[in-house]
């Protein structure tokens, strides 16, 4: 941002120099680059009267001018320039004069005369790119200026440029005034504020123009104000030095007070010749796909869809926040002038420039985001130029589209929480004083409590810590003492994170290798799973703006990724995977909505394919279901969550009959099983492919609500007991191996399942069961009619509950040594 010392005064009484201004800005938070000196970037020039004008004889333009440049005598000068006349105030270059560029002028003899000097057009000094004629002072020279003073400081032509570096947060210092309002605060100053009165008396805009916004989320505010009877011409004087210290080129009154009042209010402003506009209405509204328009650079630009445009009763003309269209551009034959002031959708305007390729001063203080009370504040001021220095007629009014004023933003400040976070001891009358420095409404709503009131343009205040930082800055960085905070805590992990890194851990002990895969994936990973058209996995969150179609769908599974992994390594013949990966799948709220937050799930996946490498005791097998199942179950056991149930389950993308769901007591965690052959086929994979996907949050809170579950050694001998039942194989073993327990009660310790038979002699559909039972009690050795009482109440709830008869029985005593 480049700030002209001389515009920041008119807002703020300075009595410092710029390097000092520069330097207090600096200690409040907006670091400044660099001080460039502008203006007045010659020497020798100054205020002259042109005597008389002379035609030179054998010349069809040059004329012998008789100059009185405030020395004893007149200089004889030779110009070429077509409005030379007698009584005319130039800028005289004298002999021995330099000009911008090196330039420097000597007595030069043409057509058999000495010129002694030059008269200068506005382009010669480095002023604007206007060549047409000598630069007429008769309308600029204050009075009492003398012939002979320096033109540079009988116009104030000198100037210092403050380049200020704002943070990205700070967007609401692109607007001179809010500059100014923290050049006050860094200087002790008051502020002055433009005068936007005016007359209105040319009809009423409302009659004259209607406006029509069609989406309020792209353009919540447009207002416009019209005025007539404009006469294009050059703009002042002033207005030229601060639009060119600050980068701009001066055009005509109506682009330069356009880009003067964007510079000002940080409100950027369009003008179209309201003659031009058919129907004399205004509608806002998206783009249609492959819409196409003219820009002021003559270039045809065609649309994508969605991009804001603004049209009159037949097309577009500007393109909404970015640049304006040839149907509609100001023309010296332009008299009828409407100005917008618009507030528009940041995303969409940072997205439409940066396609388009016309990144400007407007669309950049778009994107930054506007002040949207601002925008006919900055419409009257720029009225209010139009009709001081143009003359023009302004209409009564605006036509003014607010689809909803946003709600003041209050936020809390305790006085106690600013020392804390700081590390200061500032007194509560120091922190209201910022805050009213600031220019920001207070009120005290309890003790040691402060209400404060956000002015809309500062969009960057939201919390109690932003208004903290302000009483930093404003109080100075330098006041705060280099010592912790009382309140300093040393970081770490939580429960659940530390559970996590141990899962992760344990899960390499097991033999596997941690994959990381994008949260991105393609919508079609939904086909290649062979998911169902009602499958909730189908229903994705689509990304806005993807970097590619692979990546332009969250995740709702780890799997998709996994089976790539797999995919690239057996292509580069890896042919033993042992893989995991834990991260957050993101599941659509129940309708869909777009607005409303996924859920994200902290999720484990698991992929065996191939065959381990060869040992020295042989080929091993390839891996199957329960290579992959006794990982899992170990993870559970190993952190604590307790033992895992396996139940027999369908899903569309693992084998028929070789898959289960996995469940912690009644909950369902996830599943395990083979890919279905068809699905390892899309993703290129051969052989057996084990996968298995579970969440790990209800697992995390299992193992922390079990607490440490260490204990002594057992003190007292147990009791083993081997029992093997027979029964129908559609029951499913785990809810056998949950009736034992329940029914074991509180002595038995263990239950292990060591055999299943299920071949001649017994009954087809029907299969033995052998376990393996283990009874403690921790405080006394137990009797044996103990243990055949549990015994028997076991054999009974299996043949009353499962139909399971008992097989066979063992019973062995074996005392612990």
């Amino acid at each position: 941002m480049r700030v002209s010392y001389n515009w920041l005064q008119k807002y703020v009484d300075l009595k410092i120099p710029a390097e000092e201004l520069a330097r207090r800005l600096t200690l409040a938070g907006l670091e400044y680059d660099e001080i460039i000196p502008v203006g007045g970037d010659f020497s020798g020039v100054v205020v002259a009267q042109v005597l008389a004008a002379e035609k030179v004889a054998k010349s069809d333009h040059l004329s012998l001018c008789r100059v009185d440049a405030g020395a004893v005598e007149p200089l004889d000068i030779i110009c070429g320039a077509p409005n030379v006349r007698p009584g005319l105030l130039v800028a005289c270059a004298k002999v021995g004069a330099r000009l911008p560029g090196g330039l420097e002028i000597s007595a030069r003899k043409t057509f058999g005369v000495v010129s002694q000097g030059m008269l200068c057009s506005q382009q010669e000094l480095g002023i604007s790119d206007d060549h047409s004629g000598i630069w007429e002072l008769n309308d600029l020279l204050p009075a009492g200026t003398q012939l002979g003073q320096d033109v540079a400081d009988a116009l104030q032509l000198r100037d210092e440029v403050i380049v200020v570096e704002l943070t990205p947060n700070r967007g609401d210092c692109l607007g001179m005034i809010n500059l100014a309002r923290e050049a006050a605060v860094a200087t002790g100053g008051s502020i002055c504020y433009p005068n936007l009165a005016y007359e209105e008396n040319g009809g009423q805009a409302a009659d004259l123009i209607s406006i029509e916004v069609t989406d309020a989320k792209l353009c919540p505010r447009y207002a416009a104000r019209l005025v007539k009877d404009i006469k294009i011409g050059p703009s002042p004087l002033w207005m030229q030095k601060h639009l060119l210290a600050a980068g701009m080129r001066p055009i005509n009154n109506v682009v330069d007070i356009s880009n003067y009042v964007m510079l000002e209010m940080n409100q950027p402003l369009h003008t179209f010749d309201y003659a031009k506009l058919r129907g004399q209405k205004i509608i806002v509204r998206p783009a249609e796909p492959g819409e196409m328009m003219t820009t002021l650079d003559g270039k045809a630009r065609k649309f994508l869809g969605g991009e804001i445009l603004i049209c009159d009763g037949e097309g577009p003309v500007c393109v909404g926040g970015v640049m304006g269209g040839m149907e509609s551009e100001v023309t010296e034959a332009t008299t009828e002038v409407l100005i917008e002031a618009a507030a528009f959708d940041p995303v969409s305007i940072r997205r439409t420039a940066r396609r388009l390729g016309i990144p400007s001063e407007a669309s950049l203080r778009f994107e930054k985001g506007v002040d949207i009370s601002n925008c006919d504040t900055a419409c009257r001021r720029a009225v209010q130029l139009l009709v001081k220095y143009c003359g023009v007629t302004a209409c009564v009014g605006a036509v003014d589209v607010y689809s909803e004023p946003p709600v003041p933003v209050k936020v809390n400040l305790r006085y106690e929480r600013v020392n804390q976070i700081l590390g200061s001891n500032f007194e509560p009358l120091e922190i209201k004083e910022v805050i009213s420095r600031l220019g920001f409404g207070q009120e005290t709503i309890a003790p040691g409590v402060l209400q404060v009131s956000i002015p809309s343009y500062r969009r960057d205040i939201t919390l109690e810590v932003d208004l903290i930082e302000e009483v930093a800055r404003i109080k100075g960085f330098e006041r705060i003492p280099k010592t912790m905070p009382l309140n300093a805590t040393v970081g770490g992990r939580s429960p659940q994170q530390q559970l996590l890194r141990r899962f992760k851990m344990l899960a390499a002990d097991c033999g596997l290798n941690e994959a990381v895969n994008y949260s991105f994936i393609h919508p079609r990973e939904a086909d290649l799973l062979r998911l169902e058209a009602g499958h909730p996995w189908r229903h994705y969150l689509a990304i806005s703006n993807p970097l590619s179609e692979d990546q332009s769908a969250m995740r709702q599974s780890l799997l998709p990724g996994l089976l790539h992994t797999a995919a690239r390594n057996l292509a580069r013949r890896n042919l033993d995977l042992r893989f995991f990966e834990t991260g957050m799948v993101f599941l659509p709220a129940a309708d869909y909505a777009a607005q409303v937050q996924p859920q994200e799930i902290l999720t484990a996946a698991f992929l065996l394919a191939g065959r381990p490498e060869e040992s020295w005791h042989g080929q091993a097998g390839e891996y199957d279901y329960f290579s992959l199942k006794g990982i899992v179950e170990r993870l559970a056991a190993s952190i604590g969550a307790g033992r895992l149930n396996f139940q027999a389950c369908r899903a569309e993308y693992l084998h028929p009959g070789r898959s289960a769901a996995i469940l912690l007591d009644s909950l369902p965690l996830g599943v395990i099983g083979e890919l279905h052959p068809q699905v390892a086929e899309n993703y290129q994979l051969d052989g057996r492919v084990i996968v298995a996907e579970l969440a790990l949050e209800p697992l995390f809170l299992a193992a922390l609500g079990r607490g440490n579950q260490d204990h002594d050694l057992p003190r007292y001998p147990a009791s083993t007991r081997d029992i093997a039942v027979i029964g129908s194989d559609a029951v499913a073993e785990c809810h056998i191996e949950a009736a034992i327990r329940k029914a074991g009660g509180a002595i038995l310790r263990s239950v292990r399942l060591f055999d299943l038979y299920d071949q001649p002699p017994i009954p087809a559909g029907q299969r033995s069961l052998a376990y393996a039972l283990e009874f403690r009690e921790d405080s006394r050795t137990l009797t044996d009619q103990e243990v055949d009482e549990a015994f028997a109440a076991i054999v009974r709830v299996l043949a009353d509950k499962y139909q399971y008869q008992l097989r066979q029985t063992g019973c062995c005593e074996h005392p612990a040594e």
